[in-house]
């Protein structure tokens, strides 16, 4: 049974005096512990919470209440709770199966990882947060690259219009797929108001629950060959003898098929020690931000690159790789090494642990870019999407 719209008269035509109404997003694919998608989704619905644009959210039982606080002032459809390794695709039966192909109470849909029901009649929005699937196949596991390859491309063709997180990703949307400049739109992300410097007493506790060291290099993200963390490995086992006392801190679940990336990163190494702490929840990583000397990104290709901002937010200094979406979110509040050179990593990170005004003029520049990053503003352009879709 389809749930009851909440303006029935204004979803027959979609806008009314410039309100949005009858449009559903689909997080049907989250499941905890969040990680970068999950992230990103959530992101937008707080943006557009905040510039009252209120939407349904399709979400597992066991989902709903974790995006509670976010969700705030959105209405959430709850569908049955499968396990994990069932939600990938679930989104092409489940919708359709739920509110037929012609959904009456929408009159969009907003598909956030790449993907639209193909069984859905209605018109949608397109989140693309990457072609990974494409550009990096051979770092996905085999079921998505598959299943990416397989339905984003037909989505992007189908969509009214498809939301980038970077310049770069946008690009890659228009020219390998043919699709006209005016139906890709750039809308940055934004960091969790939580990502602040933290007061030294809340770093000193959260290096106690982890058992660090007063000096630490920080990894947060995904543990998967595409994030190139080898070479991470590789250049601070390079660091000299005297830069023995800080650690490489690895924070973050490790990917389906990335086991043995996992054991290898955490084997013993010539100097210094490596520590993977696993998944750490997100309300306690402003503190592991802050406490960081320096935070490194070193991955090959990314759509946006969120836990740089996030670190940058916190006043961390941050070392990126040279990928095209990483070098656009940093600009000159950070530093950028050229992806496969090993020994330019290891200049990078030694120099920043070396020269404290460097690291703190990073920081300030750090700050003051994350700052321009807003949840309005993503709120605002999203809601002007789904004008424009509702429109065209």
């Amino acid at each position: 049974m389809e749930p009851k719209s909440r303006h029935a008269s204004a979803s027959i035509h979609g806008v009314r005096d410039g309100a949005l109404e009858g449009i559903g997003i689909d997080l049907l694919f989250a499941a905890p512990p969040f990680t970068g998608l999950e992230v990103h989704a959530l992101h937008i619905l707080r943006g557009l919470a905040l510039v009252q644009t209120p939407v349904d959210v399709f979400a597992q039982e066991d989902v709903a209440p974790v995006i509670a606080q976010q969700a705030d002032g959105h209405r959430v459809i709850p569908f049955p709770t499968v396990p994990r390794a069932l939600r990938l695709g679930r989104e092409q039966w489940a919708i359709p199966w739920r509110f037929g192909p012609r959904p009456r109470s929408y009159r969009l849909f907003h598909g956030v990882i790449g993907v639209a029901p193909v069984f859905v009649k209605i018109p949608f929005v397109l989140t693309v947060p990457d072609l990974a699937y494409r550009v990096a196949a051979r770092q996905l596991h085999p079921r998505a690259r598959w299943y990416f390859g397989t339905l984003v491309p037909r989505s992007i063709r189908r969509a009214r219009r498809i939301m980038v997180s970077s310049q770069a990703i946008r690009r890659e949307v228009i020219d390998l797929y043919h699709i006209a400049p005016d139906r890709v739109v750039h809308i940055p992300l934004c960091a969790d108001p939580i990502f602040t410097p933290q007061p030294v007493e809340v770093v000193t506790a959260v290096r106690k629950q982890f058992g660090l060291p007063e000096r630490y290099i920080l990894y947060v993200g995904t543990i998967d060959p595409r994030k190139d963390l080898g070479r991470l490995r590789a250049a601070y086992d390079l660091l000299p003898p005297d830069l023995a006392d800080t650690a490489l801190v690895i924070a973050g679940r490790t990917a389906r098929g990335a086991e043995r990336l996992a054991r290898e990163l955490s084997r013993p190494g010539r100097r210094g020690h490596v520590l993977p702490i696993g998944y750490v929840p997100r309300e306690t990583l402003p503190a592991l931000y802050t406490g960081a000397a320096i935070f490194v990104y070193p991955s090959r290709y990314e759509g946006f690159g969120l836990p740089v901002l996030e670190a940058m937010a916190c006043g961390t200094p941050v070392v990126v790789s040279a990928c095209d979406a990483l070098r656009e979110l940093v600009g000159d509040a950070g530093v950028v090494v050229p992806s496969p050179d090993v020994e330019a990593l290891t200049q990078a990170i030694e120099r920043l642990l070396r020269f404290e005004d460097e690291r703190q003029a990073l920081q300030r520049r750090g700050m003051v870019r994350a700052s321009q990053f807003s949840a309005q503003r993503l709120g605002q352009q999203t809601a002007e999407v789904y004008r424009q879709a509702l429109s065209a």
